[in-house]
């Protein structure tokens, strides 16, 4: 297919019969399986394998398979619904598990204050309490700063049981936490005497019994606070969750699925420009002439399925008018030059006339990895590439003969070595 701006480096194939220029690898067939709604199709259902260059962990390889859904004329809580559905035989047929009648739903906003991430593993008893307007008059800057500045907060995370937790343990999770920016990790510890902690004495016992309160701890538990950039704190307690959980052996259920909705159509980026959350086809809540002036607060009808803490599923209502594609393509600073250039097709298409419609896809090897309690992708896909994304089997990537790559106009022009 043609390279275009949808979130991930495309994988580039060059054309030989068209020196200079290449094709990409399909980042998913998102344009064409629109277009087929445009045409008609009302109904489109496929398995297919897609590529994506994009720095890789556990649960992603730059080769994957994905189940394709789309539909016309059907709303997000239909689309959810017929996918749940899915997930249920899924399950039920394969590994004979009973997933819950109905999947919980939980916002976005709510997920990030919650639980810090936009994949919450519900399975944990433990959430994030949020201690902003507790803790702006306290005399201890570390926690009066961030509480009353915006785009800042101040957070608790209680853990059940974790009292016992050792200083040397605590100190291990100060640098876990370390790695999302946090600058430290202060807590309190209920023991069986009282509450102890290096940091009673700039909250007084008012603000301490008040945060016993508030975040529910009981003897015997630890209370960890997050004080920063609401991003530092979010991305901090919510993995120092998910890592104490397993730490702890904290998880109360087998499976946990929820929908999580609501997501900013956009984020900021530091230069001020505008990134798409999902990708630039994605439905806004709000018309094109409201969405011009709320572009930062502005948000989508998108919709993820989270099962155990993995986004195994993601989609959206898409748009559907010629309007509002262009609306959103400029404010993600695409001229109308390179919009026509790229995008080209999709908008004469939708100049025609188009039924409102909308999908999802399902990661399939990451399905099949939670299904099979599998802790890395790379143990379900045969022949899997390494964090590097290199194939140790066959040695590749790997160079090819200069005869190759003047058959292709390719010119190769290494970086210089330090």
């Amino acid at each position: 297919t043609k390279a275009t701006p949808e979130g991930a480096r495309d994988y580039l194939v060059p054309s030989r019969t068209h020196p200079g220029e290449f094709f990409a690898l399909p980042q998913s067939p998102q344009l064409f399986k629109q277009l087929l709604m445009m045409s008609g199709f009302e109904r489109y259902y496929q398995i297919v394998k897609c590529f994506r260059d994009e720095d890789l962990r556990a649960d992603r390889q730059p080769e994957f398979t994905q189940l394709d859904v789309e539909t016309s004329f059907m709303n997000e809580d239909e689309i959810m619904s017929m996918m749940e559905e899915m997930t249920r035989g899924m399950f039920k047929s394969v590994i004979d598990v009973d997933l819950p009648d109905e999947f919980p739903t939980i916002t976005y906003a709510d997920a990030m204050n919650l639980y810090g991430v936009d994949r919450p593993d519900m399975r944990i008893p433990m959430q994030i309490t949020d201690m902003d307007e507790l803790m702006q008059g306290v005399d201890f800057k570390v926690f009066s700063g961030p509480a009353s500045n915006d785009g800042s907060r101040v957070a608790a995370l209680r853990v059940p049981g974790g009292a016992t937790i050792s200083r040397k343990k605590i100190d291990k999770y100060t640098k876990y936490v370390s790695i999302y920016g946090a600058k430290g990790l202060a807590y309190i510890k209920l023991n069986e005497d009282g509450p102890a902690s290096p940091i009673l004495k700039f909250l007084g016992d008012d603000v301490t019994a008040k945060v016993i309160e508030m975040t529910g701890a009981q003897t015997g538990d630890i209370i960890f606070f997050g004080a920063d950039k609401t991003k530092i704190v979010n991305e901090a307690l919510g993995n120092l969750r998910e890592q104490l959980a397993k730490d702890l052996d904290l998880f109360e259920s087998e499976w946990a699925p929820i929908w999580v909705v609501d997501f900013p159509m956009f984020d900021a980026n530091d230069d001020g420009s505008l990134s798409a959350i999902h990708h630039p086809f994605t439905a806004p809540s709000v018309d094109a002439k409201t969405l011009e002036t709320t572009a930062d607060t502005a948000l989508s009808r998108a919709y993820d399925l989270v099962i155990n803490g993995s986004e195994v599923g993601g989609g959206s209502i898409r748009i559907h008018q010629v309007e509002m594609q262009q609306t959103v393509l400029k404010l993600l600073g695409i001229s109308d030059d390179e919009a026509k250039d790229k995008f080209g097709f999709l908008l004469d298409a939708l100049e025609y006339g188009c039924p409102p419609h909308g999908g999802m896809a399902f990661g399939l090897d990451r399905l099949v990895m939670i299904m099979t309690g599998s802790d890395s992708i790379r143990e379900v896909i045969a022949f899997p590439k390494t964090q590097t994304a290199a194939c140790l089997l066959t040695d590749a990537p790997a160079s090819v003969p200069r005869k190759v790559l003047r058959e292709l106009s390719i010119k190769v022009s290494l970086p210089e070595k330090d």
